[in-house]
Formats: C-alpha cells, sequence, structure tokens
C-alpha cells in the first residue's frame, strides 16, 4: 500500500473538467447507454469481464489506397494502430445517446500488460467507460479487437469488435461487431496526422456519438508494442490492474449533502489549470459526513499529482471553480501507484 497526505495551499482551474459537475449519466437500454456500444456480457469491474462474442466479422466497406480486408489479413494494420493510440487523449463527446454530450473525455491509453493498450475514465462509481485494443484469437484467425464498455447506472456493458477495415494512407481504422457485424456496431478511428483523432461510432445504422480528440501528452513505450504478440483467447478477461482509494477529510460537517471530485494528472496543476488530467472521479458525501474515499478502479501504474475539491455549495458545474463555502487540498500531491492496492489521503484544509 502506498500512503501520501496533502500538505501546502493553492488554487485550481480546471473548467472543461469540471464542467463534468454539471452532467448527469442517465441510462438507456440497448445501445443507448453512453458513449459505451452495445452490450455483449459482464463480469466484475476489474479484471473479470470477459464479454461473450466469438466469431470475428467480415468487411463490409470499401477500402481504398492501402485498405485491407477483415481480421489480420494485413499484421501492419495492426502494428500501425499499436504504434498510434498510446498518449492521453481529450476531446469533447457529442453524443446522440440519452447520456448526452460531455465538455470533456480524456482517455489515458497505455500498455496493462503485454499485450493490450488500455484507458478508461470516470464520471462516479456507478458510471465508467473503458477502452482496449488487443489482438485475440476470434474463429479461425488472429484479431485486431477494440473493446468498448463500462458502468452506466451501475449496470456493466462489455463489447467486442473487430478490425474489418483499414486504409493506412487515409490513416483510418473501422471496427465492427464480431457477431453482428458493422450493422450493428461501426466504430470508425480516423487519424489526422499523429496528434490528431475522431472517432465516430455508429449503432444500429445510427451515429452514436462522436469524440473529436487531440493527443495532450504522449505516452511513450520502449520498443515495439505488442511485447508478445501471441493471440490472446476470444473471452480473454481485461488485465489485472491496481487500485486507488483516495480519502478526502475535512473538519466541517457537512450540512446538506454533497459532491466532491478526486483529479489526477501526470504534471503539477497551477491557479490556471496548467496540467491535463489523467483520471478523475465524482464521490458523493451524505449529510453530516467528514470524509468521503474514491475508488478508482483500473488504474495505470507510475507517479501522478492528485487534486480534490468538496463542493459544499453544489454550484461547481456552474462557475468551474471552487469558491466561498467549498473545501480544497493542497494541489499536487504526489501520488505513486504500485501493483494491487493503493492508498493516498487527502485532507481537505483549505476551507473557501
Amino acid at each position: 500500500m502506498i500512503h501520501r497526505t496533502c500538505t501546502t495551499p493553492s488554487s485550481l482551474a480546471l473548467s472543461s473538467l469540471l464542467a463534468l459537475a454539471a452532467c448527469t449519466a442517465q441510462g438507456g437500454d440497448d445501445g443507448d447507454d453512453g458513449t459505451a456500444a452495445g452490450s455483449s456480457g459482464g463480469g466484475s469491474e476489474g479484471g473479470d469481464a470477459s464479454g461473450s462474442s466469438t466469431a470475428a466479422a467480415d468487411s463490409s466497406g470499401d477500402g481504398g489506397g492501402s485498405s485491407t480486408g477483415g481480421g489480420m489479413a494485413d499484421p501492419a494494420a495492426a502494428t500501425e494502430f499499436f504504434a498510434r493510440w498510446p498518449g492521453l487523449w481529450v476531446g469533447p463527446v457529442d453524443s446522440m445517446t440519452s447520456a448526452g454530450d460531455f465538455p470533456t473525455m480524456n482517455m489515458d491509453v497505455r500498455p496493462a500488460d503485454d499485450h493490450t493498450l488500455f484507458s478508461r475514465v470516470d464520471l462516479d462509481g456507478g458510471n465508467s467507460l473503458r477502452f482496449a485494443i488487443v489482438i485475440e484469437r476470434q474463429g479461425d484467425e488472429d484479431t485486431l479487437v477494440f473493446r468498448n464498455g463500462g458502468y452506466f447506472l451501475g449496470i456493466l456493458r462489455d463489447s467486442r469488435t473487430g478490425l474489418v477495415e483499414a486504409d493506412l494512407d487515409a490513416e483510418r481504422f473501422r471496427f465492427c461487431a464480431l457477431e453482428a457485424g458493422c450493422d450493428y456496431i461501426d466504430a470508425t478511428f480516423d487519424f489526422e496526422g499523429p496528434d490528431h483523432l475522431d472517432m465516430h461510432v455508429e449503432v444500429k445504422g445510427k451515429v452514436h456519438f462522436d469524440w473529436p480528440a487531440t493527443r495532450a501528452e504522449l505516452r511513450e513505450i520502449d520498443g515495439p508494442f505488442p511485447v508478445d504478440d501471441t493471440a490472446q483467447p476470444a473471452d480473454e478477461p481485461f488485465p489485472p490492474m491496481p487500485t486507488l482509494d483516495a480519502t478526502l477529510s475535512w473538519t466541517t460537517p457537512l450540512e446538506a449533502a454533497a459532491d466532491a471530485w478526486v483529479i489526477l494528472s501526470t504534471t503539477a496543476c497551477g491557479p490556471g489549470g496548467g496540467c491535463t488530467p489523467s483520471r478523475f472521479i465524482r464521490v458523493h458525501a451524505d449529510a453530516g459526513a467528514t470524509s468521503a474515499v474514491a475508488h478508482f478502479d483500473q488504474i495505470h501504474p507510475g507517479d501522478y499529482k492528485a487534486n480534490a475539491i468538496l463542493d459544499r455549495n453544489g454550484n461547481l458545474g456552474a462557475t468551474f471553480l471552487p469558491d466561498a463555502g467549498d473545501a480544497i487540498c493542497v494541489p499536487n500531491t504526489a501520488v505513486t501507484v504500485a501493483t494491487g492496492g493503493n492508498e493516498v489521503s487527502l485532507p481537505l484544509l483549505v476551507e473557501l
């Protein structure tokens, strides 16, 4: 277990991120469940969810340039995608789902093991989204799989799509549902150079969401990836990853229930922001509470800066800044996430 404590004062402004405080995730059914597309199996929160799709889809689109068909007809397509994808990708979500639009979705894409690139974003304990890219043995061929899902209103969704088309000249990669094909889930990663991406997803022929993202930070990988290109089983669970429990504490009991936010970044945040969150989460505290615990699951190991805000007056979504009545932790507490379970203490020492 890793223990750290927050000790010196400052202020924190992360306006686009904190706008999420005004967003309430709402559930839908069968393909209308936030930014995850479809549902194909379940499992527990960490590495146990496996999905149920087992057969690779056939290509259903016309390719141009150096386009290739489905599965792993051209291993160069997988190699190119693995090379492009690592990094901290940030952008707004234009959603046609009941969850609505989000001002920012931050996906910190890094290796979760020698086979898998993984990223995750959380709103709170019951609403999250995770992406994984891995080569799996689907049916009788090796397939580059894009795995997409998470918790929506506490219900686990998990989908597997396979690469059906890659145009390396146009920097475009298309993934479709393994069993139901492109008529069910059709996800396109359209890169524009090394640091820009437009992700477009359709479900049952209707636009599900668009995510125009910019790579805010590069995540360097030593050597080629995957380290081991052996195809993983078709129902392989997510790799085991560390967890982090952040305990927030404050002196004055809450007069009314309130939300608090914990923000993790790899660089220090200043008074005007100056950092790009890698992970963040909202936690609810009941009236009378003097503490709350924010649980980060499936977090990448490494060094982070931690910041926390208690939104006593419930207006963070409008102001984008802590104000009178709120409490903040001293910014940029050093946190090192190691294998297994980790803990950090974030006393909110500054009452505004």
